[in-house]
């Protein structure tokens, strides 16, 4: 399986022609976005629901405290392993979406639910499992850094906090190689998803070859990838405050007609700001195992001079 060695200047080409992305089939692109946040917002609802009743079966909380922590998580575990093994295959549906729109092939939105029906999407959940094994070592190695009490200590804030009890929040030990790990967890997260997920649907790998060549890459383009992370985050930082501006004058205005106007007003920009976010964060995704993997001709930065509108 090649891999490509790109300069470190290609994450500014990833970021530039992400940007353009969804331009010749808009209806598809970011529909199929929205439907991906649909789908999501759907499980924790259901989740949500059914918590609720098991829940609401225990003992009722105290008069002036908040919910057990215990209760909560008989909700958020189950949903987060859902929503770990369900992502992986609707980002592949999203980028599938994305692949067929850059080249220039039919395609609908709800194509994000494509993986969904053959078994190479499907196997796409694997990723998630191994996201949900990062994380349990992840937690581990957290755990041993941060000092044996931290965590109890931190529970127990926690649960304070839900019961409207504002406490300090412990401190953990070796903050330092803490933020390090932590920067090595998102790292591998990162490239898990920017590359496992097309080489097993485009490519035809198996889950541990996706595994072993995203790590490969990872390392081979560290440069060019950090760039890239460095910009989306940059660029997501400045939209996220034109956004809150934006949200605040749709509040504003709406809230003058009716509240509930307002509310729905600043929920559906909400909505179409993440979803932008989601298809540029996937589409750089995309761009980048395209280039990294060889499946087109990588364009170097010097071929890139402006970008579309």
């Amino acid at each position: 399986m090649e891999i490509r060695k790109l300069p470190i200047g290609q994450g500014l080409a990833w970021f530039r022609q992400a940007i353009d992305l969804g331009a010749r089939n808009p209806r598809a692109v970011f529909g199929a976005a929205l439907l991906f946040l649909l789908a999501l917002y759907a499980v924790a609802l259901v989740f949500a629901i059914v918590g609720a009743m098991v829940v609401g079966q225990g003992a009722a909380p105290a008069a002036g405290q908040g919910p057990d922590l215990r209760d909560a998580l008989i909700v958020a575990a189950p949903l987060f392993l859902v929503v770990m093994v369900l992502v992986p295959i609707l980002l592949g549906g999203l980028m599938h979406v994305i692949r067929e729109t850059e080249s220039g092939r039919p395609v609908r939105a709800r194509d994000v639910f494509l993986p969904l029906r053959s078994p190479a999407g499907r196997r796409l959940a694997g990723i998630g499992l191994v996201q949900v094994a990062l994380t349990a070592v992840g937690g581990l190695l957290v755990a041993a850094l941060a000092g044996e009490d931290y965590w109890r200590n931190y529970a127990a804030a926690m649960q304070s906090a839900m019961q409207g009890q504002m406490e300090q929040v412990p401190q953990p030990d070796h903050a330092g190689l803490l933020m390090l790990l932590q920067f090595l967890l998102n790292y591998v997260s990162y490239v898990l998803v920017m590359f496992a997920i097309p080489l097993m649907l485009f490519s035809g790998a198996r889950l541990g070859e996706a595994v072993k060549a995203t790590l490969q890459a990872g390392l081979r383009n560290l440069g060019a990838n950090l760039l890239a992370g460095v910009l989306f985050i940059g660029a997501l930082l400045a939209a996220t405050l034109a956004f809150a501006l934006v949200a605040l004058v749709l509040g504003l205005v709406g809230g003058a007609v009716h509240p509930v106007l307002g509310n729905l007003l600043v929920a559906m920009a909400g909505l179409g700001f993440v979803a932008g976010v989601l298809v540029l964060l996937v589409g750089g995704g995309y761009l980048a195992w395209r280039d990294t993997f060889g499946e087109g001709p990588a364009a170097m930065p010097g071929d890139v001079h402006g970008i579309e509108v």
